[in-house]
């Protein structure tokens, strides 16, 4: 009769506690599911790996997205008590799927975003392809417009695959691109790609195909890139100036090619500061005198051969020092032989003359090249360039 009647009561019937339970299951997975979008908004957002090399329960890291999620249950008893181990086997939302399914959405929802600023409002295109790792040719397309508050912004759009990097397969994968996103080559007021022949060439180049649909799309050239192009033009054209990067790139090899050598230059180096500070020819303060090295210069980067230049100068005193040295206690007579060679070319009038004229010119360049990548117009200055150096 009590058994009966306890069924009677609406707190204790069946539908009432299975609602119950279910309302709980809810808020679990709810709270389960937030935790996870966090965690992969904050990596997205990063830039970092998600997947570790071992992310077995054993493992001391289990990868970033794992680790980050424990982080979370660590510091909430909350979210503990419904990730991971304590979530039910098939709900835990950890698995690479599910991962790749929220990211997605989170790829939609900022293209969505980015749509929706735009509107219907005029805007550029900057368009780069290239070859990734799998050795497949994608096109990097990113947009540019000024915004609702009226400054400017440039918004990364994706990642396309293209079979071919023709200007015609390009501009098809383009305006597929256009369509699927609902955008028009009439709205289009500006195209931004590099100097290649199939990008910015006259008649066939996708800066031409395009400008036939559209006159008021015109074609800038990155300023920046142009004046790369320059100085390799001319590097490449004098004779001088190339044989003085070429020892300065077998100096590099040379003093860097071991820790033993880099050793002896940061001693070196060490030295020659400790005792300009005891002669007061050096200031004191905060980031002067840091350690430096010899940078290696990228050919397709020439503010990078500014530096290479500059440590270069700071650091000379030094590499002489360590090219004495391998030249006098070097095992096999051909590295001194070579470190000999290469004393001689460094100490001549010619290597210190073009070291210190193009370390000038470099800087000036490298100083107009940071102006012409400044993201306002109002931080050009290139007029107030030191051109008087």
């Amino acid at each position: 009769m009590k058994k009966c009647q306890d069924l009677m009561k609406q707190n204790q019937h069946i539908q009432t506690v299975l609602e119950r339970e279910s309302k709980r299951s809810k808020n679990a997975y709810r709270l389960r599911l937030t935790a996870t979008v966090d965690c992969i908004r904050w990596l997205l957002r990063q830039g970092l790996a998600f997947h570790g090399h071992d992310e077995s329960k054993k493992s001391l890291n289990r990868g970033n997205f794992l680790e980050l999620l424990q982080f979370l249950a660590d510091h909430n008893a909350q979210i503990e008590g419904v990730v991971l181990e304590n979530a039910p086997g098939k709900m835990m939302l950890i698995e690479p799927p599910i991962q790749k399914d929220i990211i997605k959405a989170a790829a939609i929802e900022t293209t969505n975003k980015i749509m929706e600023e735009l509107g219907d409002d005029l805007f550029s295109v900057l368009v780069d392809e290239s070859r990734d790792v799998s050795c497949k040719e994608q096109m990097a397309v990113l947009l540019r417009y000024v915004s609702k508050q009226g400054s400017i912004v440039e918004r990364f759009l994706t990642v396309v695959h293209v079979k071919e990097t023709t200007s015609i397969s390009l501009k098809e994968s383009l305006e597929e691109l256009f369509c699927r996103h609902k955008l028009s080559f009439s709205c289009l007021r500006g195209q931004g790609y590099d100097g290649t022949s199939n990008m910015r060439g006259e008649f066939n180049g996708l800066k031409a195909l395009i400008l036939n649909e559209n006159s008021s799309a015109y074609y800038v050239h990155c300023f920046a890139h142009q004046l790369q192009l320059v100085l390799v033009a001319i590097a490449e054209k004098h004779k001088r100036i190339a044989t003085l990067f070429e020892d300065l790139s077998t100096a590099q090899n040379t003093v860097g090619v071991s820790c033993k050598r880099h050793d002896k230059l940061r001693e070196k180096r060490a030295a020659e500061v400790q005792e300009a500070l005891g002669n007061d020819e050096l200031s004191t303060g905060m980031g002067l005198n840091k350690e430096i090295g010899l940078t290696r210069s990228v050919e397709t980067r020439w503010s990078s051969h500014y530096k290479s230049l500059t440590n270069l100068t700071i650091l000379f005193g030094s590499i002489m020092a360590v090219l004495d040295d391998i030249m006098e206690n070097a095992e096999d007579s051909r590295q001194g032989a070579k470190a000999s060679r290469l004393l001689d070319s460094l100490t001549t009038f010619e290597f210190a003359f073009s070291c210190i004229f193009m370390k000038n010119v470099l800087g000036i360049t490298h100083e107009l090249s940071q102006a012409l990548q400044k993201k306002r117009a109002r931080d050009f200055k290139c007029c107030s360039i030191g051109w008087s150096n």
